[in-house]
């Protein structure tokens, strides 16, 4: 049975020995939330219109006076207290002197850590965060399949000669349109697909050859794929990168499914670059790592302790001679690994792996 947010808080409250628990940064209220909060106001901010203080018997939101009305009755679900605090320029002089109850406050951000009785969040409480419940679960896979299909539905648009940037301000408005946010949102062609991990768009005009990168967000929970597209026959080099990128995709895959730790998943992966003369490449750009609330908290690195938790997400993304094979991934609890962003309409290739037949994403020709 999934424990309520308030008891994974209270669990990490008597393994830290602490008092209370201060949650200021956006992702982590969404996280108490489930996703059904929303604390926003600039979405440019790491920092929400209401901080969330949590103890083992209480959870109050922390707003400024102003806006305590609003986020009472439009924000917060039934049952939250709310104080309301005045004189905002005082906000967190304020919050620090209501944290001065409890003899130890766990805090993230380090706004406060200053103070003696404040100490950070440690890692075990950001391991916690990965396990999703079943409604996170839907939304993981509706966001990723539906990400991936407006990639698909958009690909008959493309054609010679579109600038990167055009495609990309009409991407994002279709994201947009379907509830979705692009935190990353890169488009690049041809020479430019291997210059960096993340290419930015320009004004460049595409001439035969076309990456989109994306990670794609909704109340919090983001997914991350890319996605390559050819206008006419793709050249044997262009396949053969591709081909080396899925072969470790898979066994990165079969890695997941089968690793105690993160650490364990970089080692397979590692030794998946060795067979390919690519281990130097592994050095430059990280194979994956956690995703879901906690977007690259948590990489695939070498000795890694970090626990491979279920049901959890992880995004792999090996980088083979410029080229990505990129998915998110489901790690289930029956130990099964599914791909959330691959759907049924992009062109696949199915690389075997020991007993495993494992599906990739093509090139998709125009």
């Amino acid at each position: 049975m999934c424990l309520t947010r308030h008891e994974v808080v209270r669990e990490y409250i008597g393994e830290a020995s602490v008092e209370a628990v201060l949650l200021t940064r956006n992702s982590n209220i969404q996280w108490f939330f489930k996703g059904e909060v929303d604390p926003r106001i600039d979405t440019s901010s790491d920092f929400g219109a209401f901080w969330l203080l949590v103890t083992e018997s209480m959870v109050v939101a922390l707003s400024p006076s102003y806006d305590a009305e609003r986020i009472k009755d439009e924000i917060l679900p039934a049952g939250i207290e709310i104080l309301a605090i005045d004189e905002y320029k005082n906000y967190r002089e304020t919050i620090s002197k209501i944290c001065e109850k409890f003899r130890k406050t766990a805090v993230d951000c380090e706004l406060f850590l200053s103070c003696s009785n404040y100490v950070p969040l440690d890692k075990s409480f950001y391991e916690k965060m990965q396990i999703l419940d079943d409604r996170e679960i839907l939304r993981l896979r509706v966001v990723g399949k539906l990400t991936e299909n407006i990639l698909c539905e958009f690909a008959p648009e493309l054609q010679p000669g579109m600038a990167e940037l055009e495609i990309e301000k009409v991407l994002r408005a279709i994201f947009i349109e379907s509830g979705l946010e692009a935190p990353t949102l890169c488009v690049a062609s041809d020479e430019r697909i291997a210059k960096s991990p993340y290419p930015v768009s320009t004004a460049k005009k595409i001439d035969r050859y076309l990456m989109l990168r994306a990670t794609i967000r909704k109340q919090g929970l983001s997914v991350s794929l890319s996605r390559y597209f050819h206008f006419g026959a793709v050249p044997h080099a262009i396949e053969e990168k591709h081909e080396r990128a899925s072969g470790v995709a898979a066994k990165a895959a079969v890695a997941i499914m089968r690793a105690k730790s993160m650490g364990e998943v970089y080692e397979e992966i590692r030794n998946a670059y060795i067979a390919l003369n690519a281990v130097d490449e592994i050095t430059h750009f990280s194979p994956g790592g956690s995703i879901g609330y906690i977007q690259k908290r948590f990489s695939f690195a070498p000795n890694s302790s970090i626990e491979m938790r279920s049901p959890a997400s992880y995004v792999l993304c090996p980088r083979i001679g410029g080229l990505f094979s990129e998915d998110t991934v489901l790690l289930n609890p029956d130990g099964t690994a599914e791909f959330v962003t691959l759907g049924e309409d992009f062109p696949k290739v199915k690389v075997r792996f020991e007993s495993f037949r494992v599906h990739r994403p093509w090139v998709m020709i125009i």
